[in-house]
């Protein structure tokens, strides 16, 4: 079992239980290959956990008396914890062994800061393209916004796993939620490692192990950019269409986004951002645009599923405390606790209607993605087992 498997079985046993949460954190952070914290994380969770159902753990049954009920349910709920807690461990494992291995090879990590060396332009970019970066990438704060700035005059387009690097290419790299815009240098290989330069000042980077560039690539940590032709350029405000499934021709690949479209589109993920963007109560609404480019377009919905119900379970959280509030203030209100004239308690409470009705049209429209993904959970397995 690989350690992503490993981590999506754990879930579904999780699934429901307030570890669930720390554990896509973990797994978030095992992907951006932070394995360190991500064995730091899971060891916080095995131990919240096992404290959670120590009674349970520590119940002790008679095999020679027969179980009632809430017997039965209790050795259910041991046995549970004891398989969670069982694969907890083996997944600590796995990730030390893979640190081990990592650390034999000699690796370092996938980005570092730049060494001030300057170098010849090897293919100079377009003067329109390099002027129009140079003004947007500085406001770019994130992985999410230097993506939108790039799409909106570049290509971005994941690696097949047989591609060839070459002097003068030029890629977005993902990591700890920043995107770094670089370019191959030359020679392109040196020592089993990629030499990179940054785009736009032409500083030479730290050469990144080959392994680790296939493995991000893989991930799309790792995207080539292709700038878009000045005739051709147009408004993009999404970067769905530029991100294509390696190893797969057209017509399957029409074939295949018409099926999954049946069940659910972009469109869906579009208006749920732009909702839930309004409420005002939805944390990290940008992940909505991750699943929506990197997991949905990528055919990877279970994993998308996971991340939307981790952001759906802090949305109902964060309306039930919105809730709670407007309780409270009313209920100030018509005790005379809180002083307020009537036209601005009628503003108010216009002001609040109008948030709530946001609020639950944002509910409706996680509820939409979250069933669609579900419905597509099939179509994954099918397209596993075809590969």
């Amino acid at each position: 079992m690989t350690i992503d498997e490993s981590f999506d079985a754990l879930y579904k046993l999780l699934r429901g239980s307030r570890c669930a949460s720390p554990l896509l954190h973990a797994r978030t952070l095992f992907d951006s290959g932070n394995e360190a914290e991500s064995i730091s994380e899971l060891k916080k969770i095995r131990h919240n956990y096992q404290e959670s159902r120590k009674n349970a753990l520590a119940t002790e049954f008679d095999v020679a008396q027969p179980a009632d009920k809430e017997s039965k349910q209790l050795l259910k709920r041991q046995s549970k914890a004891i398989d969670a807690l069982g694969q907890m461990d083996e997944l600590v494992s796995m990730l030390t062994l893979q640190i081990t291995q990592v650390q034999k090879q000699n690796t370092t990590l996938p980005i570092a800061a730049p060494k001030s060396i300057e170098t010849h332009r090897i293919s100079s970019p377009s003067d329109d393209l390099d002027n129009y970066l140079r003004q947007k990438l500085p406001f770019a704060t994130s992985d999410v916004d230097v993506r939108r700035v790039l799409c909106e005059r570049c290509n971005l387009t994941m690696l097949p796993e047989d591609h060839e690097l070459r002097a003068g290419e030029r890629f977005v790299i993902f990591s700890s939620g920043l995107g770094y815009v670089v370019e191959v240098d030359e020679p392109p290989l040196e020592n089993n490692s990629v030499r990179i330069l940054t785009w736009l000042d032409r500083k030479r980077m730290l050469p990144i192990p080959l392994s680790k560039w296939n493995k991000s690539a893989s991930k799309s940590k790792v995207l080539k950019l292709e700038p878009i032709a000045p005739e051709a350029f147009r408004a993009i405000s999404t970067p769905e269409s530029h991100v294509k499934l390696p190893r797969r021709d057209r017509s399957d690949e029409n074939s295949d986004t018409a099926e999954r479209d049946k069940i659910l589109d972009v469109g869906a993920f579009s208006q749920l951002l732009d909702a839930a963007q309004r409420s005002g109560i939805v944390p990290g609404s940008g992940l909505i645009i991750q699943v929506r480019d990197c997991e949905f377009r990528l055919g990877r919905f279970n994993k998308g599923l996971q991340m939307m119900e981790t952001l759906y379970t802090t949305f109902i959280g964060a309306e039930s405390q919105r809730n709670q509030r407007l309780q409270r203030e009313e209920a100030e209100i018509a005790s005379g606790r809180k002083k307020i004239s009537p036209k601005d308690l009628l503003a108010k409470r216009a002001q609040d209607n109008q948030t709530t009705q946001v609020v639950d049209r944002t509910k409706v429209r996680f509820q939409r993605v979250l069933e669609g993904l579900r419905g597509l959970l099939p179509l994954e397995k099918a397209s596993n087992e075809m590969d």
